[in-house]
């Protein structure tokens, strides 16, 4: 069969060459092509091919970068090659310091050698070399000390050996924060030390090429007070890059000193002691007459003591001072005799007369003059923290409730004309005046039944023209409490909660400040007795106020060694403040760049991070014998666990999610297990849970989240089954809005107006902790890897391998046959599963043949069918 014309097909030609026989008809062809036809026809065949290979090469280059960049990476990311670099970085550092340590020692003895001569005829020549690193070491030590940075060079060996540190997993940093310290501090050195050692003779300039020529431009340009200011302005700039490590050195020295001072201190009371001890002794004990000498019942122990250790066998090695030795070298016993007369007092039997007076003694247990407790101080590292100044909070007016008496005898009449049309009669009637809330105490006369006050609440509130009243069954005090809104409602200021005696004397362990009672009162709670808190309401009603109000009471009451926050703000703007107080009081995982949570794919794995963390407390808390984390932290204060074995100080760690309905939709069931994980076991260990939302309804604010959440918080809500949703009955939505909220705790029911603080005092609170030293780094979470259970490759296997399958593949698989539709949102709705997880199971899916790429917004295809599926699975 003759081949096709297509078979001869050439891209780089404007029309496809000839098949043979057409080439022969071609050749007899009558009418041949002119000379100028065909370069124009060549011409243009050229200008086509060029625009063919352009985006040829285009795609070329962009394949071939993108093929370095991934190379690079996995370079980047074998442990073996990190291993290697590591220690080659270190090697080469430790060769530089002997290397320049060396030049520093001989001073320029091999100076003159090393400037007019490579390192080969060095070696050629056979010249002595005094450098213990050899002509390469005298090379570089000069290299170093005298043509670039001088005695700076030690901040770039040390920068070298850090880099190979950190990539063998001896030391952990940030890279860019190390690189610009050292690169300053070598700079300084250079500049600082040539300025010192200018204008003196000597075979090394010590400041280096740099620091010499640089101090000689400014002399020349601005004078030597010039230079000085900038080696000042330096000088300045480094002690304030390192003002954390240096703090840390001289704390680390007073408490060094002050453990000597305290030894020293105890070992002198001890021989105070001891003193007084032998003195009495000396005193109690008699003494024999004649020229014998009575020994102390101390001297008498050490003799023992002395005799108990000396070898029975061992020879003298002195004749004179061997007790077994006599010049006739014969062994002669010799008795100590005594004679009557020499009788010591002690060894004569006394006789008692009854004249002899009766003396009675009693030695009492002598008390030490200073008793000295050696205990641990978790906030050693940060002595110098200051808390936020009450100053920072606005002082605004109005702080104290005024009472309008004329509304109030008007809303007393308006009720008792109210509950008379209805034959209702009340005996008194009482008022308490609340920031927002006036409380009217109703005493009903005999006869009347409660039941018949409550059905006429919505009356009442025609009659009174008010919103929001509510009617409260019993007070405690024999009365009916009925809650009507003041016409014109006082803001109560943070400033007033935070500087209350109440609050300054409050002794809780996490102290919340949530805002004044109807009665005026400050109202505080503490979360450690709840433990985890719900907050809800609507848009606009005080929850973004009432979670500011927590996080700022908790600001003014805990040291920073004592509480960290792990802050997740899907939304990005409600936390975004309190970023800067990352080194202070916030916690995150070792990876992840920004202490405040904002992605919700990442939620899930800080979630069970928090989880690892609280299994690792209580295996702690087993190993000390503790039930909780107070006893716990109390035993490791008083130094009764061994920081050795693992043991450490534990601060609580308060979890606050805002916008919780949102993380529910997006992950599902894999933010609600380990919220409820936590909810059920994580109180011992002083991990709490602060969850807060905007639409409380029952597939986000579930059973499960409400059995384990016993603590809430309701604002202002828009149907009266939110309510119920919340506090398990009505009444949130008769709030009257901006802050006013209901909390609910152990069955109690307090209506609270929430304190009010504003952006500038957040920012102002964040600012002035920001600004004192910290920690070198947040509190770390440990790092939480998913088993083969949650799905996905995470132990390196392919993510379609069979060994790493997701459990629900088969059923997914089956689903996805039969329905004959593949979209991971599908498989969302059908497993109540989060994004991720199905984006994994449909990874795997498409990597096993059973569904075909992604194609954009369109649903996958579906490649197999039910049989076939079979007998794959």
């Amino acid at each position: 069969m003759p081949p096709r014309s297509s078979d001869y097909y050439n891209p780089y030609q404007d029309e496809p060459q000839n098949s043979p026989d057409e080439q022969t008809a071609a050749e007899t062809a009558p009418a041949p092509e002119t000379s100028r036809q065909r370069q124009n026809r060549t011409r243009q065949s050229r200008d086509t091919a060029a625009r063919a290979a352009e985006p040829a090469a285009a795609t070329s280059r962009t394949s071939s970068s993108r093929t370095a960049g991934g190379s690079l990476r996995r370079v980047l990311s074998d442990r073996r090659l990190r291993l290697f670099t590591g220690v080659v970085l270190m090697l080469l550092a430790l060769f530089a310091l002997v290397s320049a340590f060396s030049a520093f020692i001989h001073s320029g003895e091999d100076q003159a050698k090393v400037l007019y001569n490579s390192v080969g005829q060095i070696v050629d020549s056979g010249a002595q070399i005094k450098n213990a690193a050899g002509p390469a070491g005298a090379f570089l030590g000069n290299l170093l000390l005298t043509e670039t940075l001088g005695i700076g060079s030690l901040a770039v060996i040390f920068y070298v050996g850090a880099i190979g540190a950190s990539l063998v997993g001896l030391m952990r940093f940030r890279f860019w924060s190390l690189t610009f310290k050292c690169l300053i501090l070598a700079i300084t050195l250079s500049l600082v030390i040539g300025l010192i050692t200018f204008g003196s003779s000597g075979v090394i300039t010590w400041g280096g090429h740099h620091g010499y020529y640089v101090n000689k431009l400014l002399i020349d340009y601005t004078s030597p007070f010039g230079a000085i200011c900038v080696s000042l302005a330096m000088l300045t700039l480094v002690t304030l890059l390192f003002l954390t490590q240096l703090i840390r050195l001289i704390n680390a020295y007073r408490r060094k000193m002050a453990s000597i001072r305290e030894r020293r201190a105890q070992a002198q009371s001890r021989a105070e002691a001891k003193k007084r001890r032998v003195e009495a002794e000396m005193q109690q004990s008699p003494i024999a007459d004649g020229d014998d000498t009575a020994t102390t019942a101390e001297d008498v122990r050490e003799e023992q003591a002395a005799e108990e250790t000396t070898d029975p066998f061992e020879l003298s090695e002195d004749p004179e001072t061997d007790e077994f030795t006599s010049e006739s070298s014969s062994y002669e016993p010799v008795f100590a005799t005594t004679s009557p007369d020499n009788v010591p007092e002690q060894q004569q039997q006394p006789t008692l007369s009854p004249a002899d007076e009766f003396i009675v003694e009693t030695n009492a247990i002598e008390e030490a003059e200073s008793i000295t407790t050696d205990t641990y101080d978790p906030t050693a590292e940060l002595s110098r923290f200051r808390f936020p100044s009450i100053d920072l909070l606005v002082d605004r007016a109005g702080n104290t409730v005024t009472i309008d008496t004329e509304e109030q005898e008007e809303n007393k009449e308006r009720i008792i004309k109210a509950l008379e049309q209805f034959n209702i009669k009340i005996s008194s009637i009482k008022a308490t005046v609340g920031p927002t809330i006036t409380l009217f105490e109703v005493v009903p006369a005999e006869g009347q039944r409660i039941a018949a006050i409550k059905r006429v609440e919505e009356d009442l509130a025609l009659a009174l023209k008010a919103h929001g009243i509510r009617i409260i069954g019993s007070t405690g005090n024999g009365t009916i409490g009925i809650e009507v809104p003041n016409n014109d409602p006082q803001i109560v200021s943070m400033r007033s909660i935070i500087s209350s005696r109440k609050f300054q004397e409050c002794r809780h362990e996490l102290p919340m400040a949530l805002g004044a009672t109807i009665s005026n009162d400050v109202f505080i709670a503490d979360l450690t007795k709840m433990p985890h808190l719900l907050v809800a309401g609507a848009t606009g009603q005080g929850k973004s106020v009432g979670l500011n109000a927590i996080i700022t009471s908790l600001l003014y009451k805990k040291h920073p060694a004592e509480l960290k926050f792990v802050l997740v703000d899907p939304k990005m703007v409600e936390f975004s403040l309190y970023r800067v107080l990352e080194r202070h009081y916030l916690a995150k995982l070792p990876d992840e760049e920004d202490a405040v949570i904002t992605d919700p794919n990442k939620v899930v794995a800080t979630l069970n991070s928090l989880c690892v963390e609280m299994d690792q407390r209580y295996s702690l808390l087993s190993a000390a014998g503790c039930r909780g984390i107070k006893e716990y932290n109390q035993k490791f204060i008083g130094k009764h666990l061994n920081p050795e074995k693992g043991h450490r100080y534990m601060p609580y760690i308060v979890l606050i999610v805002d916008e919780f309905a949102d993380l529910i939709m997006t992950a599902g069931k894999e933010v609600e297990a380990p919220i409820c994980r936590l909810a059920q076991k994580a109180r011992a260990v002083g991990i709490h849970v602060i969850i807060a939302t905007q639409r409380p309804s029952t597939n986000v604010i579930t059973g499960l989240i409400k059995a384990n959440f016993p603590g809430r918080i309701a604002f202002r809500v828009s149907q009266m089954v939110d309510s119920k949703t919340i506090l398990d009955r009505s009444g949130a939505h008769q709030l009257v809005g901006k802050g006013d909220m209901f909390f609910y705790t152990n069955g109690n029911l307090e209506r609270v107006q929430c304190a009010f603080i504003d952006t500038p005092e957040v920012e102002a609170i964040c600012e002035c902790i920001s600004e004192q030293p910290g920690y070198p780094t947040p509190y770390l979470l440990p790092d939480y890897v998913p088993d083969v259970a949650e799905g996905g490759a995470a132990f390196g296997g392919m993510p379609g391998s069979s060994y790493d399958r997701d459990p629900l593949f088969a059923e997914a698989a089956q689903f996805i046959v039969q329905s004959g539709t593949a979209s991971t949102s599908s498989l969302q709705r059908r497993y109540a599963i989060g994004y991720n997880r199905a984006g994994k199971l449909m990874d795997q899916l498409e990597a096993a043949g059973i569904v075909g790429p992604a194609s954009g917004s369109k649903p996958r295809a579906v490649l197999v069918d039910p049989m076939t599926l079979d007998q794959m699975i």
